[in-house]
C-alpha cells in the first residue's frame, strides 16, 4: 500500500519536470505551479493555466489541480481505493463510494470531469486502446484517469442516497435510494410498477431557461416521503439526471442545498441539474455505467497487479449484485447491473 500511495504522490512532481531543455523561464514556471499544487492552491493553479494552456505540463498540472479541488489529491486518490479493498466489509465497492463521499465536495462531479478532461489531452483515447502500447508517463496518466472517472461513479452515488453508510451497514435503509433505484428503472423501462415499494406519477415536462434544456419530471413516493426526478431523454431506455440540490427553472443561481432553506418554495422550485449548459447533461447511465466501464478499463491499462486486484473487487461487486461476474466472457457493466447493485445494497 505505501508503494502505491509514494508513486501516486511522485507522478505530478516527476511528469512537470519530465521536459529536456525548458528555458529557465518555463523551469521557474513549473517549479511555481508545483509548489502551489504542493500547498494546496489549487484555485491558484486553475487561475493561472486555464485558458492559456498548451503544453503537456499545463495540462497534467491543471489536471491535478482539479482533482485537488475535487477532493482527491494525486496521493489520496490510491489511498481511497486501497483502504476500501482492506476495510473487510462485505461490499469493499461501498467502502469506495463511502470512503469517496467523504472525501469529495459539491463541486467534486464536475471537477473530476475536468481533470479527465485535461489527462486525456495528453492520451487522447490511448487508455482504453487495446492496441495501443503506452509509455511509463502514459501509463500514469491512464491511472489517474481511470480513478477519476471511477472516482466520478462513487461521488455520483451519494447523491443518489441520503445514508451513504447503507452501503456498508446491511440493518440500514434509505428512502431515497429506493426511490432513485425506481426512477431509473421507469426511466431504463418506462414500467412504473416494477417496485411495490414505490408510486410513480405521470411524466410531465420541465424546461431550464438558462440551460434551455427540456427534461421529463416525476415525483416517486416510498414510505410517505416524495422525491423528484429529472428523466433526460425522448424515447425507452432513458436516464435519471444526476441533480445537486433545487433551484428554479429561470435561475440555477436560485440553487439551494436542501428544502430546509429559507428560500426554498415548494410551487416554483424542483431539482436542480448539477450540470448548467446547454451542450449536455449529467445522468446516471453517463456516469454510473460509463465513466465506471471506461474508468475500470484505463486502471487496468496501467495498474499494477495488486492495484488492479482491488478494482477487480470493486467491478465484481457490482456484477455479482445481478447474477454475474469478473470471470464472464462479458464484464461490461450495464444499467441493469447498476441498478440491481443499489437496490441490493439498500
Amino acid at each position: 500500500m505505501v508503494q502505491k500511495v509514494l508513486a501516486s504522490a511522485l507522478l505530478g512532481l516527476v511528469l512537470l519536470f519530465s521536459g529536456c531543455g525548458s528555458s529557465d523561464n518555463e523551469g521557474e514556471s513549473a517549479l511555481e505551479t508545483q509548489q502551489l499544487l504542493d500547498n494546496g492552491q489549487y484555485a491558484s493553479v486553475i487561475a493561472k493555466l486555464e485558458g492559456d494552456a498548451s503544453s503537456t505540463n499545463d495540462y497534467i498540472a491543471l489536471a491535478s489541480a482539479y482533482m485537488g479541488k475535487a477532493g482527491f489529491s494525486l496521493s489520496s486518490i490510491i489511498g481511497v481505493v486501497v483502504a476500501s479493498a482492506e476495510s473487510g466489509n462485505n461490499s469493499t465497492f461501498g467502502s469506495f463510494i463511502e470512503n469517496a463521499s467523504n472525501e469529495s465536495n459539491s463541486q467534486s462531479l464536475q471537477d473530476l470531469d475536468k481533470a479527465v478532461e485535461y489527462f486525456q489531452k495528453v492520451v487522447l483515447n490511448k487508455c482504453t486502446d487495446n492496441n495501443t502500447t503506452l509509455s511509463g508517463a502514459e501509463s500514469d496518466i491512464c491511472l489517474y484517469v481511470g480513478l477519476s472517472k471511477v472516482s466520478q461513479t462513487a461521488v455520483a452515488i451519494s447523491y443518489i442516497t441520503d445514508d451513504i453508510t447503507v452501503f456498508n451497514d446491511t440493518n440500514t435503509s434509505d428512502n431515497k435510494l429506493t426511490a432513485a433505484t425506481c426512477a431509473m428503472t421507469y426511466a431504463f423501462d418506462g414500467n412504473t410498477t416494477s417496485n411495490p415499494d414505490c408510486t410513480i406519477s405521470p411524466e410531465l415536462n420541465v424546461t431550464f431557461v438558462e440551460s434551455s434544456q427540456t427534461y421529463g419530471d416525476i415525483n416517486v413516493t416510498v414510505g410517505g416521503e416524495v422525491f423528484e426526478y429529472l428523466i433526460s431523454g425522448v424515447t425507452a431506455p432513458k436516464s435519471t439526471v444526476i441533480t445537486n440540490g433545487f433551484c428554479t427553472v429561470e435561475s440555477f443561481a436560485s440553487r439551494v442545498a436542501d428544502k430546509n432553506s429559507s428560500d426554498y418554495n415548494a410551487t416554483t422550485y424542483h431539482v436542480c441539474p448539477i450540470d448548467e449548459t446547454n451542450t449536455t447533461s449529467t445522468t446516471t447511465e453517463e456516469i454510473l455505467v460509463s465513466a465506471l466501464n471506461d474508468g475500470t478499463d484505463s486502471i487496468g491499462a496501467a495498474a499494477s497487479d495488486d492495484l488492479q486486484t482491488d478494482i477487480d473487487q470493486f467491478k465484481n461487486d457490482v456484477l455479482a449484485a445481478n447474477g454475474r461476474s469478473i470471470n464472464d466472457a462479458n464484464t461490461t457493466i450495464t444499467m441493469e447491473d447498476i441498478i440491481q447493485y443499489l437496490d441490493q445494497q439498500n
